[in-house]
Formats: C-alpha cells, structure tokens, sequence
C-alpha cells in the first residue's frame, strides 16, 4: 500500500510540522470525497505511531509499524461509521475513555473522526470539551465533506487543512496507469465523478460503466425509430436518477459543442452523439429537455412511494412531445 501521488506533498507539509514540535494537536482536514484522505491520515498515523521513522517516513520494520499494516494498533482509534448513522454523544464517551487512558505502546494516541458533518449538536458540543485540553500525546484528526462553517467553534479549537481535488491531467496520468482503458474514456470518468481519480477508477472497471455504453447506445437507436420508450427498460431496470444524469450531461454536452467548448465536454467518448443533438436539435428545446428531466429527478427522488415506470413513461412521453417527435 503506498500513498496515491497527489497526497504526498499534504503528507510531506503536515509531518514536518510534527518533526519540527509545532503541529497542532487537532487537524481538520476539509476535503472533497474520492481522493483518499482516509489513506492519508493512515500513513500520518502510522508515522506517529512508528518507533523508528526515517525522516518523513516510517520504518516499516518495528512493532508499531507491524501493527497499524495489520490494522491493529490498539493507540489507533478509528472512528467510522455506516452511511446513514450519526455520532452522538455516546461515540464521545468512547472517545474520552480511549484518550483518558494510557497509551499501550507508550507513545502517541490517535483519534481519526471520519465525518464531522455527522456529529449531532450534542455530540459537538461535548466533543468541544475534550478537544480544549487533551492528555498530552494525543492526537487528533477529523475530516469535513461538505466544506461548511456551520460549527465555526469546532474550526476554532483544529488547524483546518484545505484537500482539493488533484489537476485533471495528474489524475488524467494516473488513471491511465491504473486501467487499460483509451485516454477519452479516462477523461470521461473523471468529468463524470467531478474529477474524483479515485470515483472515476471504480466507475471505468465496474458494470455500471457496461451499462452507460449500452444505454447511450439504445438512446441513439431509439432517436433513429422516433421511439423513446425503447429505453424505458433499461431506465426503470436500475441506477434511475443515474441514467438521468447521463442524459443531462449528455445534453449540457451538446449545448457545449454548439458554442466550440469541445475541450470541456464531459462525455469525450461519445462525440457521434453529442454531434447528433447538437445537430438537429435548438439549444432552446435542448435547455427544456434538461429542465424537465432534472425536475423528473427531483420527483423521483423526494416523492415516497411514487410509481417509478410511470413517472418515466410520462417523462419520455413529455420528452418526444419537446422534441417534436412525429
């Protein structure tokens, strides 16, 4: 396991500041999903936690680089939780019982809270408490997605870290390596997961991105027939508000080639298609198509119980309609 490369430099700046005394104990890293700052936080972790480091890295040989590689290092606290759970002032509790004991290797104890947009009220403002004065050694490290000054009190008491995602021709470089895949295919993954390499490597080798070759393909088809709902089946199979993105990016896409952005396209593999929007349909009726397909979206998303295959019959019925289908 190695750190992807455009990590290194945030880990380069944030454990010199441990190597020269005057890193804060609580870092706040605000960061965008899908570039791997869980990854990161672990080899800081494990530098802390090395008996011998040699320079910026950790030897790999001691007892506590051995345990963290095995995901055992009982002074590392991970804090982690399921998709829809909270921390609450429970997970606190845990938190001051873990940093309120003595380290079991003598050394560094280290707490990683992994969303802080998942605190409840409460559990921040006891969190507040234990971030004030921390038994010495300890160090703790939180990350924030949402990039939001909502708990300006907990910003105050860590050293906010800025994550950005990586410049698309370090990420365009790196994918590459990672997959076997032709360059527009690359850049069409990571515009699609808004410049994630990480989202975009597990999007271009998984079946959902089968699935978006096929369907683009059936769309085409079914303009060729003037029929639509051919592609009902493969809206409503699954993934719905994802194929609808996919018709939106399309769409956006052939706005775009109509005023010469060809390099900002975000579907680059599919420039036939794009062409054939562009093409035969005005940007007016193209704007239309979005507006209703994102409000179809949005009614699928926020309606409980709404019937699926009808709500996307009637968009593409409402569809052909804007198009002026004969």
């Amino acid at each position: 396991m190695k750190l992807y490369p455009w990590l290194i430099k945030p880990y380069n700046n944030i454990v010199q500041q441990y190597q020269k005394k005057k890193a804060h104990h609580a870092i706040l890293i605000k960061t965008p999903r899908g570039i791997g700052v869980s990854l990161l936080i672990w080899f800081i972790s494990k530098w802390l936690l090395c008996l011998k480091p040699i320079g910026l890295n950790s030897c790999d040989k001691c007892h506590g680089c051995k345990l963290m590689s095995a995901n055992n290092h009982p002074d590392w606290h991970n804090f982690t939780l399921e998709k829809n759970n909270l921390f609450s002032i429970e997970s606190v509790r845990i938190i001051n019982e873990k940093i309120f004991t003595c380290s079991r290797q003598g050394g560094s104890k280290i707490i990683f809270l992994s969303d802080t947009g998942k605190l409840t009220e409460s559990a921040i403002n006891a969190f507040l408490k234990t971030l004030e004065e921390p038994p010495r050694k300890t160090w703790f490290f939180l990350v924030n997605y949402k990039n939001l000054n909502s708990h300006s009190t907990l910003n105050s008491r860590c050293l906010i870290y800025k994550l950005f995602i990586p410049e698309e021709k370090k990420s365009l470089y790196w994918l590459k390596k990672e997959t076997v895949k032709k360059n527009r295919s690359c850049l069409t993954a990571l515009r699609i997961n808004q410049g994630s390499p990480l989202y975009a490597k597990k999007f271009i080798n998984s079946n959902l991105w089968i699935d978006r070759i096929n369907f683009y393909e059936c769309l085409h088809d079914s303009f060729k027939k003037n029929n639509l709902l051919k592609i009902l089946p493969l809206i409503t199979e699954k993934d719905s508000q994802v194929k609808i993105d996919w018709i939106c990016f399309l769409l956006f896409d052939s706005i775009k080639f109509y005023f010469n952005e060809n390099d900002n396209l975000t579907n680059s593999d599919q420039i036939e298609l794009i062409q054939f929007f562009s093409y035969n349909y005005k940007n007016t009726i193209l704007d239309t198509s979005i507006r209703t397909w994102l409000h179809c979206k949005y009614r699928l998303s926020n309606i409980s119980g709404i019937n699926c295959e009808l709500l996307l019959s009637e968009q593409l019925l409402i569809w052909e309609k804007i198009l002026n289908f004969s």
